[in-house]
C-alpha cells in the first residue's frame, strides 16, 4: 500500500510539473466576407491530435505543454478549410474563413475513437449535423440520416423507424448515445425512436463491420448519436434554445426548450421536448395506429476541478405515452396495437484527463446505466387483449486511453464491459360470453447477456501524410444465461387461479448458460493519389453473438408465430471495401464498392410457411454493392448533387435471396444559396423496383417522390437570433410502398404530401 501511495504521489507530481510548463495557444476566427465571429469551428492541432471548437465570439484556446511550431487546421461546415503553421513562441493566431457552397468533408467525427476530419478517415462513414437536422422534417434519428448513401429507412408509420445499412439492420447495427450502448431488441422498428431528435447535435454512421472497435453487433455498422452538449466559456454565460416544428401529414407538433449556463470551470444544461401527432394521412387514406405522443427530459453538467481534468454527468429520460403501432408481421392485419409505454432512461458519469503523460493525450473512465421499458396493448378482436411488457436494463463501464506515439502515430486502447438484463411477462385476456380467461406467460425467459472486450487501434501516417494506415484488433468474452420457465405460468378463469395449467413446449425454456469468445480485426488504408484525390481500402473481420430475443423468443400476438433458438451460432463476417474521394471547392465525389461475406447469418426461417418462423443460421451469405455521392458547384451559389446506393443480398449456400434488402435508390437535387436571404433545395428521391425477394417477401415497384426545402439565413433581433425552415415532402402526393416498411392492414402506402415548418431560435 505504501508503494502504491508513493507511486500515486509521483504521478501527481509529474502531472503538476507538466501543468507548470503549460503554454496557452489562442486566437479569434472571423468570417472573411462579413467580418463577424464564427462559432463552432473545429480547430485541430495536427501533431498533438487534439481539437477544440470556437466560442460564440469566435475565440478558441488550447493549454499545451510544447513550445514547438504546430500545424493548425480550421474546419466548419459551410466554410473552406484552412491550414497554417505557427512559428516557435507564437501564442496568438487570428484567422479569417471563406464561405464554401458545397461540403468539403470538413467536420470532425469521433466514432473512430478519436476526433478526426471526416475527409481523412479511411473508414466509410456519413455524418449529419444539427444544421442538416434542422433543415429537414425529421421526426426521428432514422429520418434525419436516410438521405445518406448506403442508408435506407425502415419505417413502421411515422414514429417507429429504424435504419438499414447496406442491407443489414436492427440487431446488426450498434447504436450509441453519447458513447453509451443502447441495448434492446424488438421485432418492430422502433429502437432509434427512443432518442429525442430535437436534442441531437450530430449523428455519425459507420458503414460496414467494425466489431474491432465496438464489439458484438457491429457487423452492419454503427450509429453514434451525440446530444447537444455545452462548452466551457471564458466568463459566465447564460444561453438558450427554443425550437418548434409542425408536419401536416399527421398534424404533428413539437416544441423544444433548453437553457445553458457556463463559465471557465463548469457548465450545466437542462432541456425538455414535447411532441404529439394524429394518425398519418396517405394517398390511400388514414393509416390507423400511427399516432403518437412523447416527451423527453435531459440534463448535463460538467466541471473542471483543475487544469486538464473534466467530470461530466448526464441524464436522459424519454417517455412515449400513447404510441400507435401500424406495422409488424407478428400483429394481425386488422388488430389495434399501441405502446402504452415506450421509455428510455439513462444516467452516465465520465471522468476525462488530458495530457496525463506527454504521450498519453487523453484518458477517460465512464459508467452508464440505462433502462428501456416497452408495454404493448394489442386487440386482435373486441373479445381479446394481449399485453406484453418488458424491462431492458443495460449498464456498462469503459476505460479508454489515447496515445500520441509519435508525430505520425496515434494509438487508442481500452476495455469495455456491459451487461443487459431482460425481465418481462405477458397477459392475454379473452372474453367469451360470461367467461373471462386471463393467461400469464413469459414470451422470453428472464435472462442476462454480458460482454467484456479489450481493444486497440493504431493510426500511422507516412510519406508526409500522403499514406494513412489503421490497424485494429479486439477480443471479447460473452456470457449468456437464462432462467427456466414452463409456459403458461398460470391461468385465471373468472377469478379462479390455476397455477399448474397445461404447458406449451414451444414457449417453454430450460435454464441454460452459454459462452462465446470472439476476436475481430480491421485494416484500413488511405492514399493521396493526387492533390485532393484519395483512394481508400478497408478489410475487417467482425462477429455478432445472437441477442436474448433471438435465442429465447416466443412471439404469438394473434398473427404469425416467431420462435427463438438457443442453439444459434455467432454470426461471422468478413468485409472488403474500396473507395475514392475527391475534394475540390467546386466538386466533391465519394464512392465505395463493398463485398461482405457471412457465416451463420441469423434469419427468421419458415418452419410452416406463412404461419410459423424460427430463428436459424444461414450457412453462407453475401452482401455486395456500392454507394456514392457527388456534388458539383455549377455556377456560383448554385450546385447540383446526387447519391446512389445499390446492394444485393444472397444466401449463397441455398442460392436464394436474403430478406429485407433495399432496392437501388438515391437522391438527385439542386441547391441554391442566396447570401443574406435563404437557401433552397429541390430534390427527387427515387427507388427502383425490388424483385430480388426472399421466400414469402412481397415485391415492390419503383417510384419517385419530389421534395422542396427552404432555409432562411440567420436573423437577429437584439439578443435573439433564429432561422426559419419550411418545405414540402412528396409534393405530388405520390402513393407508393417502401420495400422495408412493415405496414400491415388494408393501407400499405407510405405518408403522402407533408408540409413542414420549423423555427429554431437561440439567445
Amino acid at each position: 500500500m505504501k508503494a502504491l501511495f508513493t507511486a500515486l504521489i509521483a504521478v501527481i507530481t509529474l502531472h503538476m510539473g507538466l501543468f507548470a510548463q503549460t503554454r496557452i495557444l489562442s486566437g479569434t476566427i472571423t468570417d472573411k466576407e462579413k467580418g463577424s465571429p464564427v462559432a463552432d469551428v473545429n480547430v485541430t492541432l495536427v501533431e498533438l491530435g487534439i481539437f477544440t471548437r470556437s466560442m460564440e465570439d469566435g475565440t478558441f484556446s488550447f493549454a499545451i505543454s510544447t513550445v514547438k511550431p504546430l500545424q493548425i487546421r480550421f474546419e466548419k461546415l459551410g466554410y473552406r478549410p484552412l491550414s497554417l503553421k505557427t512559428e516557435s513562441g507564437v501564442n496568438t493566431v487570428n484567422v479569417q474563413l471563406q464561405q464554401a457552397d458545397i461540403s468539403l468533408g470538413e467536420v470532425i467525427v469521433s466514432s473512430t475513437k478519436y476526433g478526426e476530419l471526416l475527409r481523412e478517415t479511411p473508414i466509410p462513414m456519413e455524418m449529419v449535423n444539427r444544421e442538416k437536422i434542422d433543415a429537414n422534417p425529421a421526426i426521428g434519428v432514422s429520418d434525419a440520416i436516410r438521405t445518406q448513401p448506403g442508408i435506407a429507412l425502415v419505417r413502421d408509420g411515422m414514429w417507429g423507424t429504424d435504419i438499414n445499412i447496406r442491407g443489414l439492420s436492427r440487431q446488426n447495427v450498434v447504436t450509441l448515445v453519447d458513447g453509451n450502448r443502447v441495448e434492446t431488441a424488438s421485432n418492430h422498428a422502433a429502437s432509434l425512436s427512443l432518442v429525442d431528435i430535437m436534442d441531437v447535435e450530430n449523428i455519425e454512421v459507420i458503414k460496414g463491420g467494425i466489431s474491432s472497435l465496438y464489439g458484438t453487433g457491429a457487423t452492419g455498422g454503427v450509429v453514434s448519436i451525440t446530444t447537444r452538449t455545452p462548452k466551457f466559456t471564458d466568463h459566465f454565460t447564460i444561453k438558450g434554445n427554443l425550437s418548434s416544428a409542425f408536419n401536416s401529414a399527421n398534424n404533428g407538433g413539437a416544441g423544444y426548450l433548453s437553457l445553458v449556463a457556463s463559465d471557465a470551470v463548469w457548465y450545466a444544461k437542462a432541456a425538455v421536448t414535447a411532441r404529439s401527432a394524429e394518425n398519418v394521412r396517405t394517398p390511400s387514406g388514414i393509416l390507423k395506429n400511427s399516432y403518437f405522443r412523447d416527451k423527453n427530459y435531459s440534463a448535463t453538467a460538467g466541471v473542471q476541478p483543475f487544469e486538464g481534468h473534466q467530470l461530466v454527468l448526464s441524464f436522459q429520460k424519454f417517455d412515449g405515452e400513447d404510441i400507435g403501432i401500424p406495422g409488424g408481421r407478428s400483429f394481425p392485419a386488422t388488430a389495434l396495437a399501441r405502446y402504452t409505454e415506450a421509455s428510455r432512461e439513462m444516467y452516465s458519469i465520465e471522468y476525462k484527463i488530458r495530457d496525463l503523460f506527454p504521450a498519453l493525450v487523453n484518458t477517460s473512465v465512464k459508467y452508464f446505466d440505462q433502462k428501456i421499458t416497452r408495454a404493448v396493448e394489442l386487440k386482435p378482436t373486441a373479445a381479446q387483449t394481449l399485453a406484453p411488457s418488458a424491462d431492458h436494463k443495460t449498464k456498462g463501464m469503459q476505460l479508454q486511453t489515447n496515445w500520441l506515439v509519435s508525430n505520425n502515430s496515434r494509438l487508442v486502447g481500452g476495455v469495455d464491459y456491459w451487461q443487459r438484463t431482460y425481465n418481462g411477462f405477458r397477459t392475454t385476456t379473452a372474453k367469451s360470453g360470461t367467461v373471462t380467461k386471463i393467461t400469464v406467460d413469459l414470451p422470453v425467459p428472464n435472462s442476462t447477456y454480458k460482454s467484456l472486450g479489450f481493444y486497440a487501434q493504431e493510426d500511422i501516417r507516412l510519406f508526409e501524410n500522403k499514406l494513412r494506415l489503421t490497424f485494429g484488433a479486439r477480443y471479447d468474452f460473452i456470457n449468456i444465461s437464462n432462467d427456466s420457465v414452463r409456459n403458461p405460468l398460470y391461468i385465471i378463469t373468472n377469478d379462479t387461479i390455476n397455477n399448474n395449467p397445461p404447458k406449451n413446449a414451444q414457449s417453454s425454456f430450460i435454464a441454460s448458460k452459454d459462452d462465446d469468445k470472439s476476436w475481430s480485426a480491421n485494416f484500413g488504408a488511405m492514399y493521396q493519389l493526387f492533390t485532393d484525390f484519395d483512394v481508400t481500402f478497408n478489410l475487417s473481420h467482425a462477429f455478432r453473438s445472437p441477442v436474448l430475443e433471438e435465442r429465447f423468443q416466443y412471439i404469438f400476438l394473434g398473427g404469425d408465430v416467431f420462435l427463438g433458438n438457443p442453439a444459434l451460432n455467432p454470426e461471422i463476417g468478413n468485409f472488403f471495401d474500396v473507395g475514392l474521394r475527391y475534394w475540390k471547392s467546386d466538386l466533391t465525389v465519394k464512392a465505395n464498392a463493398f463485398y461482405n461475406t457471412f457465416t451463420d447469418l441469423v434469419v427468421d426461417k419458415a418452419v410452416i410457411k406463412d404461419s410459423l418462423y424460427q430463428k436459424a443460421n444461414i450457412g453462407k451469405a453475401a452482401l455486395y454493392g456500392f454507394d456514392a455521392s457527388v456534388e458539383y458547384l455549377f455556377i456560383s451559389r448554385l450546385s447540383i448533387y446526387s447519391t446512389a446506393s445499390y446492394v444485393r443480398g444472397e444466401d449463397t449456400k441455398n442460392s436464394a435471396n436474403l430478406p429485407q434488402v433495399p432496392p437501388f435508390n438515391g437522391y438527385t437535387g439542386l441547391k441554391y444559396h442566396l447570401p443574406g436571404l435563404f437557401s433552397l433545395d429541390i430534390n427527387a428521391n427515387w427507388f427502383a423496383s425490388q424483385n430480388n425477394t426472399a421466400a414469402g417477401e412481397l415485391k415492390t415497384g419503383g417510384y419517385t417522390t419530389w421534395n422542396l426545402a427552404l432555409a432562411s439565413e440567420e436573423y437577429g433581433f437584439g439578443l435573439l437570433h433564429g432561422r426559419l425552415y419550411a418545405g414540402v415532402e412528396n409534393i405530388f402526393d405520390r402513393g407508393y410502398r417502401d420495400h422495408l416498411a412493415s405496414t400491415r392492414g388494408l393501407i400499405k402506402t407510405e405518408p403522402g404530401r407533408n408540409v413542414f415548418v420549423k423555427l429554431a431560435l437561440h439567445w
